[in-house]
Formats: C-alpha cells, sequence, structure tokens
C-alpha cells in the first residue's frame, strides 16, 4: 500500500509511548535539572553499548543528520539520550528482521512501525527494544531502532539510547502538618471521565497510615498520556490552611499527580510513581463496603499492568 503506515506490536510502558513519538532525538538530550547531575547519560551510553547490531555494520558520522524526527519531541521529565549511526548493507526489511530476531539480553521487543512508500521504497522502519525500568529511580530504558534506504543497496541505521532517571524526592515534597484528608472514589471510571462520586472524610489512625503510604512512595517522571483512568481523589488538610490535591492516574502503571490547592505560600507541583499498586490499595481499602467499583477496577487494571510490567 503506498504511503502505507504499518505497526505491529505494541508499547507497554507510558514514557515508552512518548519518546516513541519521537524516536530521535539531539545526541545527548538532558531535559531536566535534576537529570544533569544524575546517573542518566552513563546508562544511556551502557544500554548503548550493548545493543546488536549486524556484523556487517559499519559506524559512521555522517556531517548531517539523517532519520531524524525531531519535532514536537515531548518534554519527559528525567529523560536522556545518545545515538550512534551506521551504514547497513541490504534493505531496511532485511535489517529489521536482523534486529528482531537478535535481541539484547533482558530487551523485550515492543513492536515496529513501518512507514515505508511500497512504490518508491522510501520511508523509515522503526523498532523499540524495552528494558525493565519500574523506578524508584529509574523508569525508562529501550533501544529504538530507525532504518531507511540509503542506496539501492545500503540502509542507514540509526540506534537510540533512551533512559529516564528521577531522583529521591526531597524534603519540601514529603508531607507533614497534615489535620484531616477527603478521599473520593468513584462508581465508574473511564476514558471520558470518572463519575459517581462517593467521600470519605479521614482521620486519626486511618489518616497516619494513609499519610505514611504516601509518603513512601518514590517520585515519578510525569506522564503525557493521551488517555488515563482517574481511580480518585484526594485532598490533604494542612495545619497552616493549605490544601494539597492528589489525583490519581492509570497510564501504563499507576501515578499520584501532586499540586498545591490553596492557601499554600510556595505552589508546588510533582508526581509520585504507585507501578507496584500499593496506594492505590491502600486508598481503596478505606471504601470497605462503599460501591466504588469504579476505584476498583482502577485498582485491578493496576495489578494487570505490574504483572504484565514484570514478565
Amino acid at each position: 500500500m503506498a504511503g502505507g503506515r504499518r505497526v505491529r506490536g505494541s508499547n507497554r510502558r507510558f514514557v515508552a509511548a512518548i519518546v516513541g513519538v519521537a524516536l530521535l532525538t539531539a545526541p545527548i538530550m538532558v531535559t531536566s535539572s535534576s537529570a544533569a547531575a544524575s546517573p542518566t547519560i552513563a546508562l544511556a551510553r551502557t544500554l548503548l553499548n550493548d545493543a546488536i547490531v549486524p556484523t556487517t555494520a559499519r559506524l559512521v558520522h555522517p556531517s548531517t543528520t539523517v532519520l531524524c524526527q525531531c519535532a514536537g519531541t515531548p518534554a519527559v521529565d528525567g529523560l536522556a539520550t545518545l545515538h550512534r549511526f551506521y551504514v547497513v548493507p541490504g534493505p531496511p526489511t532485511a535489517v529489521e528482521t536482523f534486529l528482531t530476531h537478535h535481541l539484547p539480553r533482558g530487551g523485550h521487543y515492543d513492536g515496529s512501525t513501518d512507514t515505508t512508500n511500497t512504490s518508491d521504497g522510501t520511508g523509515i522502519i522503526s523498532i523499540t527494544i524495552t528494558y525493565p525500568a519500574s523506578g524508584p529511580h529509574v523508569y525508562l530504558r529501550q533501544l529504538a531502532y530507525s532504518m531507511t534506504r540509503r542506496t539501492s543497496s545500503t540502509s542507514w541505521l540509526r540506534v537510540d539510547a533512551q533512559v529516564v532517571w528521577i531522583p529521591s524526592r526531597t524534603p519540601s515534597q514529603v508531607l507533614s502538618g497534615v489535620v484531616a484528608a477527603t478521599v473520593t472514589g468513584y462508581k465508574d471510571v473511564g476514558l471520558m471521565g470518572s463519575s459517581g462520586d462517593v467521600t470519605l472524610h479521614v482521620t486519626g489512625r486511618k489518616l497516619s497510615t494513609l499519610l505514611g503510604a504516601f509518603n513512601s512512595l518514590p517520585l515519578g517522571p510525569r506522564n503525557e498520556c493521551v488517555e488515563s483512568l482517574n481511580g480518585f481523589n484526594i485532598t490533604f488538610s494542612l495545619k497552616d490552611g493549605a490544601r494539597l490535591d492528589v489525583t490519581n492516574g492509570l497510564c501504563a502503571g499507576s501515578f499520584e499527580a501532586v499540586s498545591t490547592s490553596a492557601g499554600a505560600t510556595s505552589p508546588t507541583s510533582y508526581v509520585l510513581a504507585d507501578d507496584s499498586c500499593t496506594f492505590i490499595n491502600d486508598v481503596t481499602s478505606l471504601f470497605a463496603g462503599s460501591s466504588v467499583a469504579g476505584t476498583r477496577n482502577a485498582l485491578r487494571q493496576c495489578e494487570q499492568w505490574a504483572a504484565s510490567a514484570r514478565s
């Protein structure tokens, strides 16, 4: 099909899906100040060195960038990338076949995208190899290969190593001085939104337990998912009158978007990761016999994703 676009396989992690939109970025890209002092570049270099390419591939350093889809590259917290170019004998389809049959140890083939125009052979084939990465610091490790025809007998091959590394929470991101919490679960949770609010007011021992679980979550990357499920909401009320809003999301992994809503002298906004689904489980258990089928379903989906990510 001329001008066709075929997609094979599927990305399993939300950051992989984001970065996959623009597989090929600058040679080194660090998108946050925290990443500059992090081991992301070293991790990306190690990953790049593990990439398997055909023995006939020749490392090259083209004077002008080829195979670059830089426009619209999303900002991802803690992202660093490194890449290499190769010239490989044969058509891009042959290179793709080799790569999908020679996976680096620990790597998982996460799908291919083929935009080749069959009428003239032009276009790009991209494949993604992902590695386990679920925090508390590393949230993405993947190799992104892209190939296109160079001459009638050779292809360009670009290999990108992409790593997302997130630091530990700062003291200001550990909550204290909490006097109460309002927790909202839902009877229905879907991609079009959540409805059927069921609200609980939490104090005393239950509040202490909830706060301890919240403060144990690691910092995570900000999500840019097109679709996300909102399993619950929490508002923590502080002694000084400020309120902190916590919005749960499920986008190939559970996360909590945290922001100040009122009375804060210094507004804050950050994301916590709940890849093990422990926090959403703790929140769901607060509702006991309450009818919050949507929230319980969000928990089940989180657990299903977590099991898939570990496999």
